[in-house]
């Protein structure tokens, strides 16, 4: 492990390569280790940048897998402790100079080849939970379906042309959910759940000005924002196309034509939820970085604007920086639907 102090409070951070730590050889060598966690349609980043002014750093082979975990070694201010971060493949690495260095640039590794394979199905009078079963089952993964969603029925559903994945976040946007793979683990479940996919309660953090070396807050016009979604449906008893709305005067038209009116409903009130999450935003730099921090967490926030503090926030974005002077954290937020 290896980092630098913050008024007694030591980053820490930890590599490893097929079981091998490799900490103890890079830690004289790093110049900066950057995480970027992205939301669910996003792969997470990885980017390693070492020292090589002797020519002794070796080129990882491609495909790699490096896993990595982020924390702290002590501090008063912080919790102690290393977070798992998971595992990431090396996609592309670079040596310029001088002085001489070498960048490695990896990405969340758990998206099986299997999982880009354009396929065409049609899933008629199944549930979201069926699919992602089924789904997982054929690239050897454990499905975990939340339970706000596993029950819902799709009266019909097309994969023209589409990869599973692809097939499974246009699903996901249809709920407001998101579709990942973790650690052999297919998840499907909604944003801003208050339990994850296996049923734990999911803790809200607390963030305080104090803790934050910058912040950033907007918010959108209110009077260009639209108030609402409408979607259309066919109706095929009446043979008529009708539509269905979730109120407000400026409302949103979806495109797609849905083959329900249960459909037309999910996908209206899903992008309602998606219009309130983006009429602010807020970014925070917590000095004292947390790893724990991470797409998705739900945060509070005290010591700003009245209005911001009592805004419920929920994180989409977070990027780990670790460098000689330490750990810190960049998140950014969205109002909580």
């Amino acid at each position: 492990m290896a980092g630098s102090t913050y008024s007694q409070a030591k980053a820490a951070w930890k590599v490893t390569l097929g079981g091998e730590d490799l900490t103890a050889k890079l830690a004289p060598r790093l110049i900066s280790l950057r995480l970027s966690e992205k939301n669910g349609e996003e792969a997470d980043e990885l980017e390693i940048v070492l020292h090589d002014a002797d020519g002794k750093v070796a080129i990882p082979p491609e495909g790699a897998v490096l896993r990595v975990q982020l924390g702290w070694e002590r501090g008063s201010a912080v919790t102690p402790g290393l977070v798992d971060k998971g595992s990431f493949t090396v996609d592309e690495v670079a040596w310029d100079g001088p002085p001489d260095r070498l960048s490695i640039r990896a990405r969340s590794a758990d998206l099986k080849d299997s999982f880009r394979t354009r396929r065409n199905k049609t899933w008629k009078d199944a549930t979201i939970g069926a699919i992602v079963d089924d789904i997982a089952v054929r690239h050897s993964l454990t499905p975990r379906c939340h339970a706000d969603l596993s029950g819902k029925a799709i009266a019909a559903a097309e994969q023209g042309n589409k990869s599973d994945m692809q097939f499974l976040r246009d699903l996901a946007r249809r709920y407001d959910a998101t579709a990942t793979v973790k650690a052999g683990t297919l998840i499907f479940a909604p944003i801003g759940a208050a339990t994850t996919a296996t049923g734990a309660t999911i803790p809200t953090s607390t963030i305080s000005r104090q803790q934050c070396s910058n912040h950033t807050w907007r918010r959108a016009s209110r009077e260009k924002a639209q108030d609402g979604v409408e979607a259309q449906w066919h109706d095929k008893d009446d043979a008529t196309r009708k539509t269905i709305s979730t109120g407000g005067t400026n409302r949103k038209r979806l495109k797609k034509i849905y083959s329900s009116e249960a459909d037309a409903k999910a996908a209206a009130v899903a992008e309602s939820k998606r219009l309130k999450r983006a009429s602010a935003n807020l970014e925070l730099t917590l000095s004292y970085g947390d790893p724990r921090l991470a797409p998705g967490t739900k945060v509070s926030v005290l010591g700003f604007k009245a209005d911001i503090d009592a805004t419920n926030w929920l994180i989409t974005d977070a990027v780990h920086d670790m460098d000689v002077r330490g750990l810190s954290t960049r998140i950014t937020l969205e109002v909580a639907a």
